[in-house]
């Protein structure tokens, strides 16, 4: 009897079998849980946020952060309660961030999304913020699962932390410190506020032409020489001064 051929009949029985019985495995009804899913590059599980509104114009105020809940189990056929906690060290509900009025996974639906709304406020120029959304168990859902293993690392899925600041850890991509000097915030914000720029015009060298550089370097320096002529009288414009030196900054 030749066992090479046997067995592949026996696998591919078991196969054909499992196929036609539309049973659900028992365990999997009895699952009612729910779990962070939010992936990043290379769709990895990440559980963290980190993000930044350097690269938002200056008028834009207010930043959507979506946070992925993923359902474990089946879905119902009415909405569901979902208990989230957010706490913070440094930041304040209502002065640097905005929480939905409700967390709830919809009927016939396996996830959603809940939205969290950062708020644009002076301190994030000089230092960041963190929150950390926690999930905690209900009478709808348990927490079947708590962590994920992967490659690199291992990722929480009933804790995420958001990360947030109005900084600069590295300059800008299209920035040409041969032009415009070694950057600096103040340098950037001043730029954009007084040429009314994009900020994400800095990020794209296509955009952020070495003649269009030349031009800024030319209208900032003529703009910071007529507000420094006004301070002594009191009335010029403040941001021209650079935070380091407390002189009108220098490119």
């Amino acid at each position: 009897m030749n066992l090479k051929n046997i067995f592949p009949a026996l696998v591919l029985t078991a196969a054909v079998t499992a196929a036609c019985d539309e049973r659900h495995p028992d365990y999997f009804d009895e699952i009612d849980a729910v779990y962070f899913n939010n992936r990043g590059t290379g769709n990895v599980l990440t559980d963290t946020t980190d993000v930044t509104f350097v690269y938002e114009p200056l008028e834009e105020t207010r930043m959507e952060v979506p946070v992925s809940v993923q359902l474990l189990g089946r879905a119902a056929d009415f909405d569901r309660s979902v208990d989230i906690s957010v706490s913070s060290d440094n930041a304040a509900e209502g002065t640097d961030y905005i929480l939905p009025e409700k967390a709830v996974m919809p009927a016939g639906e396996y996830s959603f999304t809940y939205t969290v709304t950062l708020l644009r406020t002076e301190g994030l120029k000089s230092a960041e913020k963190d929150i950390t959304l926690e999930l905690h168990a209900n009478e709808y859902f348990s927490l079947a699962l708590t962590d994920m293993v992967q490659t690199a690392d291992t990722a929480s899925v009933i804790r995420h932390c958001i990360v947030f600041s109005d900084m600069f850890t590295s300059a800008p991509a299209a920035w040409e410190e041969n032009v415009l000097g070694e950057f600096s915030q103040a340098k950037f914000n001043l730029i954009c506020k007084v040429l009314e720029i994009d900020p994400d015009d800095f990020n794209d060298a296509a955009v952020m032409t070495l003649p269009r550089q030349m031009f800024i370097l030319e209208e900032i320096r003529n703009y910071i020489e007529k507000e420094s002529e006004k301070m002594d009288s009191g009335d010029y414009d403040k941001d021209i001064i650079d935070p380091d030196t407390g002189n009108p900054i220098e490119f």
